[in-house]
């Protein structure tokens, strides 16, 4: 069976066919499917199949970048990266990607449903959550290829929309169609990329940045899961503004957070990267030794059964909502960045 030609067809062959079933995300550069995947004597496997949209398939540096995150997530297997089985191409030379499927909800979906019932992310929850995607980051800021050179990845879009929490209670970091690799030829310099509101102040100025802008950007997930907020007006602009001189709002912290919480965060936030919290898997040390210094603390089961109790009604079968304005006004310009940003910067 040959490769049907279009996104919309129901299947195709990828070393057994793939029956598309619905579509579970779709973003500024790609569009996600779940789908069945059959092979020989009626085997069958749940997957997710990711796409680049129809209207960038044409464009050299799109398809080169969503060629390059396969290449590069293909040898991450790690079990707090969503992992990537296989890179395809269709009759049309379209690329797709076979990815494990992640049942569960996005930490966005997470972060919003707190803000929107006013209810607080407990503390030790959100700070385990982070400490999993930072011992993701690690794992990929640590990686070698096959002759054991760094590859030296740098993420550069670490948010919410790319954490997912699984219902089994894992934490799984997705989405490196914008990663930095030694390998990678894109030249990305006079770009921005990624997601403006999690930025690092060096990645919003275009300048070079390495692991330390995810430990930046990884360190405004938490604070907003802490806060309910972010760390910068919704209408600060890159493109105008220096990100370094906007001050974090450190009093939005709820009261009782700790000296010891405070200062993580602050090595994480630091705008200067040279006094920034320089190591990924110290920082993963860091956070599981304040959540667990006491005996105890969050588990995997602890999240499962949080998740559970948060969304008792939620169907992992639906068709994604589009974003309600009354629910989401305030946050339109942080969850419109869900999709990959990609604008030149002239000059």
């Amino acid at each position: 069976m040959s490769a049907k030609s279009t996104i919309e067809a129901r299947t195709f062959y990828a070393g057994g066919e793939l029956e598309l079933i619905r579509r579970i995300n779709e973003g500024g550069m790609s569009v996600v499917y779940e789908a069945f995947q059959y092979g020989a004597a009626g085997f069958t496997k749940r997957v997710a199949v990711k796409m680049l949209l129809r209207r960038l398939s044409e464009n050299a540096n799109f398809m080169k970048m969503f060629v390059d995150e396969a290449k590069l997530v293909a040898d991450l297997v790690h079990e707090n990266i969503v992992q990537i089985y296989h890179l395809g191409v269709m009759d049309d030379d379209t690329f797709y990607i076979l990815m494990e499927l992640v049942e569960g909800i996005s930490m966005r979906e997470f972060i919003l449903h707190h803000r929107v019932t006013g209810k607080r992310v407990p503390e030790n929850l959100a700070v385990h959550l982070v400490s999993r995607v930072v011992r993701g980051l690690a794992y990929a800021h640590n990686a070698c290829d096959r002759e054991g050179r760094a590859l030296e990845v740098v993420h550069r879009d670490v948010c919410p929309g790319n954490i997912l929490l699984a219902r089994e209670g894992l934490t799984k970091l997705t989405d490196f169609g914008v990663a930095k690799a030694m390998t990678n030829t894109l030249n990305t310099r006079h770009w921005l990329t990624g997601k403006v509101p999690y930025m690092s102040p060096e990645q919003a100025a275009c300048h070079e940045s390495d692991y330390r802008s995810d430990i930046y950007s990884v360190g405004v997930v938490l604070f907003e899961l802490l806060t309910g907020e972010g760390i910068r007006p919704l209408d600060a602009d890159p493109r105008t503004q220096d990100f370094a001189a906007i001050p974090i709002p450190w009093e939005k912290l709820p009261e009782h957070t700790s000296s010891d919480l405070r200062n993580l965060l602050e090595t994480m936030l630091d705008p200067d990267p040279d006094r920034r919290a320089h190591d990924t898997s110290a920082l993963a040390v860091a956070l599981e030794y304040y959540i667990y210094k006491d005996g105890y603390g969050p588990t995997v089961q602890t999240v499962k059964e949080y998740i559970q109790s948060s969304f008792p009604n939620l169907d992992f079968d639906r068709e994604p909502a589009p974003a309600s304005k009354t629910d989401l006004v305030e946050l339109d310009y942080r969850l419109d960045a869900d999709c990959v940003e990609i604008v030149p910067v002239t000059g």
